[in-house]
């Protein structure tokens, strides 16, 4: 049940990315010609800094990851030099 949650919330995310930027800058005041197509600028302007935010976030996720991982792998090509040299492999 998680997986189909993430995966909702994933597909989601895509769609919403999708719907914000095809329209850029969708007009802001109701006009009467065609009362159904605006879209308040408050709304707008925090779906752009959630959508920022969490690319943000991702990026700074997958940061700490790569950080993690090359670390890791540092540490233990360090230490297989270690005990190389100690074994008198060198």
């Amino acid at each position: 049940m998680d997986v189909l949650t993430t995966l909702l919330l994933i597909v989601w995310f895509i769609y919403g990315n999708h719907l914000i930027w095809r329209y850029r800058l969708p007009r802001f005041e109701q006009t009467t010609e065609d009362p159904e197509n605006w879209c308040s600028k408050n709304v707008y302007l925090l779906t752009i800094i959630s959508v920022a935010y969490t690319y943000a976030f991702i990026t700074l996720m997958i940061l700490i990851i790569f950080i993690v991982v090359f670390t890791v792998h540092l540490h233990n090509r360090h230490r297989a030099i270690q005990e190389a040299k100690e074994a008198g492999c060198t």
